[in-house]
């Protein structure tokens, strides 16, 4: 079996998925290792066994590329989003030039697949025009996506075959029964739910974002990693005047490397000026919750591509509540002093927005508001756990949970919200009831909705579609990782997927 592995420029996952390529090569399957940047190449190429295939896309457009063949398939300009919205950071590109980096990315895919022919393709989800395109040959080829994504429960990892989630999660739920429920899945599935909605667990220790930092300890910490990128940074600065014309992502982490200092300070600056623009929830306010997201961000870019100008959006969901009802929106932790007064106050001028701190309780927003509107947010999640409905306009993983709504257009999630209205969600509050789902209690809603059941269902039909490690594991000199039993439970899972 021939794996083909995806390596960009993510900081989090490449030592994870070297191991799982040793595992691969001593069961005897064959890895072929592809890098969309010299930066990437030089920095993790050293993870991967040493009798991988190798290949550069940056090598292989120096000696192959075409500029004159312009064969896009039926890839569409929302692929490029994620490259206008997080690379203008650092570069901008004109029509020509992003016409040239698909054009670049597109030729060296079709050759990987016409003549390399690999079996299975393994990576990250894909965020970046890099994985976009090679998802977009999977496709094409019939060939199995195996997106290795940090699962919503600590210490497990979920697979994707699709872009933004895994086929296998609704068909779990609709086919689950109570009767099917495990001793310790039961266990897992109300702990979990308790942490989950109480915010005790955080399921990502990657992606916690301190927002107020010490700034000697930043200076510290920044000039680390500058040294433990010199080597890199140096070779790539070597080869930078042959390569560069094909390496977009390379210039872009230098810049991001560059400008991250003075981005932080402004960063920390304006937290501190930013203090006074947001308002207290009042228990006398009758509203829907909106959580504002992170950008630039694959969630909103990717998931929500046609939502993910945030303000415009909000405006939109504020118009199409009914009187009286307000629109309370919670800034998302990490982008607390990133956005501009501006944003802010644009917000502000919504007769019918109230904007929170981050600092605010969000399992206290969520328990006492109407129900949760959000493009891709995690927070939809926890809103349909503890019984509100959820509006959701993006694509996520957890709308299966029969409380979520996938909303079609601004009109429709109007039509919606004025039928719940009229339904009486007389439904229990976990919060209140310490976050617990008492053992032998059936909460039955007066609109027939057994929450328990539902939620337990959901949790556990996640949960069998899980796999038991750790990412971060693979960077810890006493990694506890099965990579055996890890390397098993993938193959199981692309088998059951034929």
């Amino acid at each position: 079996m021939k794996w083909l592995f995806l390596i960009n420029d993510a900081s989090y996952l490449f030592e994870f998925l070297g191991k799982i390529s040793h595992q691969l090569t001593k069961e005897g399957d064959e890895c072929l290792v592809v890098f969309n940047s010299k930066i990437a190449e030089y920095e993790k190429g050293k993870f991967f066994p040493k009798n991988s295939k190798f290949l550069s896309k940056i090598d292989w457009c120096i000696k192959n590329y075409d500029s004159s063949k312009k064969d896009f398939g039926n890839l569409s300009w929302r692929e490029l989003f994620t490259v206008f919205e997080r690379f203008n950071l650092y570069n901008r590109y004109n029509y020509n030039q992003s016409l040239d980096i698909v054009n670049q990315l597109y030729q060296f895919f079709d050759y990987i697949f016409s003549y390399e022919k690999p079996d299975i393709v393994i990576g990250e989800p894909p965020p970046g025009l890099f994985g976009e395109v090679a998802y977009y040959f999977t496709k094409k080829n019939n060939i199995p996506f195996c997106g290795i994504a940090e699962s919503r429960f600590p210490g497990r990892i979920d697979i994707w075959d699709l872009e933004w989630t895994c086929s296998k999660f609704e068909d779990n739920f609709k086919n689950l029964k109570k009767e099917d429920f495990l001793p310790g899945e039961t266990e897992f599935a109300k702990n979990f739910i308790k942490k989950f909605i109480s915010h005790k667990t955080i399921y990502s220790s990657y992606y916690i974002v301190k927002v107020r930092f010490s700034l000697f300890d930043y200076i510290r910490h920044y000039l680390r990693r500058l040294k433990e990128s010199s080597y890199v940074f140096f070779r790539y600065f070597l080869d930078r005047s042959k390569v560069k014309r094909f390496d977009y992502e390379s210039e872009a982490v230098l810049r991001r490397s560059l400008m991250a200092p003075f981005r932080t300070i402004k960063k920390n600056i304006k937290i501190k000026l930013q203090g006074n623009i947001f308002n207290k929830l009042s228990s006398k306010d009758k509203y829907f919750f909106f959580p504002i997201q992170y950008e630039p961000e694959a969630s909103t870019l990717v998931l929500a591509t046609y939502y993910s100008n945030q303000l415009a959006t909000i405006k939109y969901v504020s118009a199409t509540l009914p009187f009286p009802y307000k629109l309370c929106l919670k800034e998302h932790p990490g982008s607390i002093g990133s956005r501009t007064n501006q944003f802010y106050e644009e917000i502000k001028k919504i007769p019918n927005a109230v904007l929170l701190s981050s600092e605010e309780s969000t399992p206290n927003v969520i328990a006492n508001s109407i129900g949760v509107i959000t493009m891709t947010s995690t927070v939809g999640m926890e809103a349909a756990i503890q019984g509100k409905p959820v509006y959701v306009l993006g694509n996520v993983f957890y709308s299966y949970h029969p409380l979520c709504q996938k909303v079609v257009n601004f009109e429709d999630l109007k039509e919606k919200i004025k039928r719940d209205l009229q339904i009486n969600w007389d439904l229990p509050n976990p919060i209140r009831d310490q976050g617990v789902l008492r053992e032998n209690e059936t909460k039955q809603t007066s609109n027939g909705v057994n929450l328990e059941e539902i939620n337990m269902r959901f949790i556990i039909s996640y949960l069998r579609n899980s796999i038991l490690a750790d990412i971060l594991y693979a960077k810890d000199p006493n990694d506890k990782n099965n990579y055996q039993f890890i390397c098993k439970e993938i193959k199981r899972f692309l088998t059951s997927q034929k």
